[in-house]
């Protein structure tokens, strides 16, 4: 009988957990050739549609200015359970909307949803509005152990005045094994807060004796406060 009271109290556990998980869904788009302009005033369009139906999901808008998905749009809504994304704002309708605003001017190249790490991140209400966000995709081999590396990088951070710093683990969409921080800065002078990243995980991981980390990429983003819709805007 305990050890049924122990399994069901295990699984409530889990559930609850579940339910309470934070899901950010992405999308990258790369505008065609010659089109950006569009691209950007057919998305605007869509946003209004999304504000005109009541959407009361937010939507931030960035494009990518470094590495090799540099020029792709990204678009992201944040802080959802899993059952949002059961019952979006009338999906038909939105779909044809994008049809005839976004796609004749820009390819949809992949989505992806991740879920937020709060005990590993460092953020306040403006966090996601910094001029820049600097994305890195840590690639490792045991998830467990790859959060204890991203607490210690968070509490060194935290000492050097960084209040942009959100954790999210990979669910779908792209490789598992993976860990995205999101570093908000406010102009690259703040990038020298930043820079000695790759130095700072590997003396992490001597100094717990481990070797985790398979991968490292940083791609920069700039935050498009006009292509990006609040519930309530204006």
């Amino acid at each position: 009988m305990k050890g049924y009271i122990i399994v069901v109290l295990l699984f409530l556990c889990c559930t609850v957990y579940a339910q309470d998980s934070q899901v950010a869904h992405f999308s990258f788009w790369k505008p065609k050739a010659g089109q950006q302009k569009n691209f950007e005033n057919g998305y605007k369009q869509h946003l209004n549609w999304h504000k005109t139906n009541g959407d009361q999901w937010t939507w931030y808008g960035w494009y990518i200015i470094s590495g090799p998905r540099d020029g792709l749009f990204v678009d992201a809504t944040f802080n959802h359970k899993w059952g949002d994304f059961d019952k979006p704002v009338k999906p038909a309708e939105d779909g044809a909307d994008n049809q005839l605003h976004t796609h004749p001017f820009g390819d949809f190249i992949a989505g992806s949803k991740w879920v937020y790490l709060p005990n590993l991140s460092i953020s306040d209400s403006s966090s996601l509005h910094s001029k820049f966000l600097r994305l890195v995709t840590i690639g490792v081999t045991d998830m467990p152990t790859g959060k204890k590396v991203i607490e210690k990088l968070k509490t060194i951070y935290q000492t050097t005045g960084i209040t942009t710093f959100l954790t999210f683990k990979a669910v779908d969409g792209s490789d598992l094994n993976q860990l995205f921080l999101l570093i908000g800065l406010n102009n690259f002078q703040e990038y020298g807060r930043v820079e000695n990243l790759q130095e700072e995980l590997s003396g992490i991981e001597g100094s717990l004796k481990i070797k985790v980390i398979t991968a490292i990429t940083s791609e920069t983003l700039i935050y498009r406060a006009d292509m990006s819709l609040f519930p309530g805007q204006r």
